[in-house]
Order: C-alpha cells, then sequence, then structure tokens
C-alpha cells in the first residue's frame, strides 16, 4: 500500500469514527429527551389522576356540607385547568433546568452579601429616613433573595405540584421585589405628593398582579408581563425629578436596570425556543445587579 493510500484509509477510518460518535451522541441526546418527556407525561398523569384530586380535595366522602364539596369541585376544576396549561407548554430540558438553577442560585448568593452591604451604607450614609431606609432595604434584599431560591426550587424539583408552588411564588416576590424598590426611590427621595402618589399607583399595580398570580398562576401569563412591564418603568414619570434627586451614578444604573429587566422580560417569554428562558434568567440578573449598584450610589 502505498503512502497515499494510507493516508485515504487513515482518513476515512477518522470520518466513520467521527459519524459513529456523532450518532451515538444523538442517539443518548435522543434517549435523554424521551425519558425527560416520559417522567413528565407521568407526573401530569398522576396530577390529573381524579383519585388524586378527589382525596386532595375530599370532594367525595371527606366532605362536611354541600358548601365545601362546591368548594373542592371549583379547587379541583382549577388545578385541572393548570394542567392543561402545563401541557400544552414546551417542557424545558434537563439542560435548560439546571442552568437557570444555576444562575438563580448565584444570584441568591450575591444577594445575601448585597443585602449586608445595602444595610450598612443605610445606617452609614443615610442623611434622612435613616430608620426607614434600613427597614426598606432589609425588606427588598430579603424579597431578592427568597425570589432567587423559590426560583431555584422551581427549576430544580421534577413533581409538577411543587413547580408550580413555587414558581406561583417567585412571581409574586417579584412583584414585591419591584414595590420595595420603588418605596426606597419615592419616599426617601422623591418625597412630597408626587413620590406618594407615584408609590401609590405602583403599589396598586403590583398587588393585583400579585393576587392574579398568586390565585390564577400562569393562566393569565401575558397580562402579568404587562404588569411587569408598567410598574417597573412608571417611574418614567418622574424621570426628571429622579434625576435631580439621585447621584448621576444612582441614575444611570437605575435606567441601565429597567432596560435589562424589560430585554430579560422578552427573553424570558420565548420559552418555546430552547434556552431562550435560561437567557432570560441571565439578563434579569444582571438587571438585578445594576439595582444594587443603584441602591449603593444613592446617597452619594
Amino acid at each position: 500500500m502505498s503512502k497515499q493510500d494510507e493516508v485515504a484509509a487513515t482518513a476515512i477510518r477518522k470520518s466513520t469514527l467521527i459519524s459513529l460518535k456523532e450518532k451515538k451522541r444523538a442517539r443518548l441526546n435522543q434517549l435523554k429527551q424521551d425519558y425527560e418527556n416520559e417522567i413528565r407525561n407521568i407526573n401530569l398523569q398522576y396530577a390529573e389522576d381524579p383519585e388524586r384530586l378527589n382525596a386532595k380535595y375530599a370532594a367525595a366522602d371527606y366532605a362536611k356540607s354541600e358548601k365545601a364539596k362546591k368548594k373542592a369541585e371549583a379547587k379541583i376544576k382549577s388545578e385541572k385547568l393548570q394542567i392543561e396549561l402545563q401541557k400544552n407548554k414546551r417542557t424545558f430540558t434537563l439542560g435548560e433546568e439546571i442552568a437557570s438553577s444555576i444562575v438563580q442560585s448565584i444570584g441568591a448568593c450575591l444577594f445575601i452579601a448585597c443585602t449586608a452591604i445595602l444595610e450598612t451604607l443605610a445606617i452609614r450614609d443615610a442623611t434622612s429616613y435613616i430608620n426607614l431606609t434600613t427597614v426598606l432595604y432589609a425588606l427588598f434584599g430579603s424579597s431578592m433573595i427568597l425570589m432567587f431560591v423559590f426560583s431555584v426550587l422551581r427549576h430544580a424539583l421534577p413533581n409538577y405540584q411543587a413547580k408550580e408552588v413555587f414558581n406561583r411564588l417567585s412571581h409574586v416576590f417579584s412583584f414585591l421585589i419591584i414595590g420595595f424598590g420603588y418605596s426606597i426611590y419615592t419616599i426617601t427621595k422623591i418625597q412630597g405628593v408626587i413620590g406618594w402618589v407615584l408609590y401609590g399607583i405602583v403599589c396598586a399595580i403590583i398587588i393585583v398582579g400579585a393576587f392574579f398570580y398568586a390565585i390564577a398562576g400562569s393562566k393569565f401569563e401575558k397580562l402579568n408581563i404587562i404588569f411587569y412591564a408598567v410598574s417597573g418603568w412608571a417611574g418614567l414619570v418622574v424621570s426628571k425629578i429622579l434625576y435631580t434627586v439621585l447621584s448621576p451614578e444612582s441614575f444611570r444604573m437605575l435606567v441601565l436596570a429597567g432596560i435589562f429587566y424589560l430585554i430579560g422580560l422578552i427573553f424570558y417569554s420565548l420559552r418555546k425556543i430552547k434556552y431562550m428562558h435560561f437567557v432570560g434568567n441571565c439578563i434579569m440578573l444582571i438587571g438585578s445587579i445594576y439595582m444594587f449598584f443603584s441602591l449603593f450610589y444613592i446617597n452619594l
């Protein structure tokens, strides 16, 4: 065999090995996807099992009155609706769930440190409303930490009911973060009638949004995204006042936080496209970091 033939044979062997490895990888990925789909189907079948629902809500044997039975039937109907909504959604792959869990874990760890820093700055640098600022920073930071923790659990746990509970909690605390964040800017910085009016409007929006998500979950997902966007950018109407009462660094960071949150919401809602939800989580984490720095520079 000539040297040229040997080179050709070697190239063919390498090509064959690469092809076989690709086939192996594709087959393993398919098996992995089938496995994840089977687990999801089993969880959904368990969730919609009539016996489980009746036992959970005491719709038959354990209902003490007609009123209790109707209440149980309403709860069963609501849970069945949530299950149907879940069936129509694209399931996150294991890789997506792990990636989102890691990002949210990083966020939780970061904001444990960030909350401690903000508390120290409130005590050291605040010139007015020192006690109130300290409390608001604590509420903002703890809400941020809990939101990240609930989001981690939402992505990490395989059980459908657990996912739904922690998904709702994470979204409710997202609204609380907006509320506590606004309270810092409107009450301690803008102050006066304008500050309180804006704070009241934002509180009304987030209370309605949090209530909707706590009761209905992702049934009104698009409406909830609108609530997030409107409440988050409501401060735009007093942007001139914010520019005068905040330090340039704080105002700049606040604007960047709003931009990143808005972009993150767009990616977050593109669930049909693989890893877009994860990208949205990453972008919103960056927005949260900018929010921290806005508060960090607020008294400079």
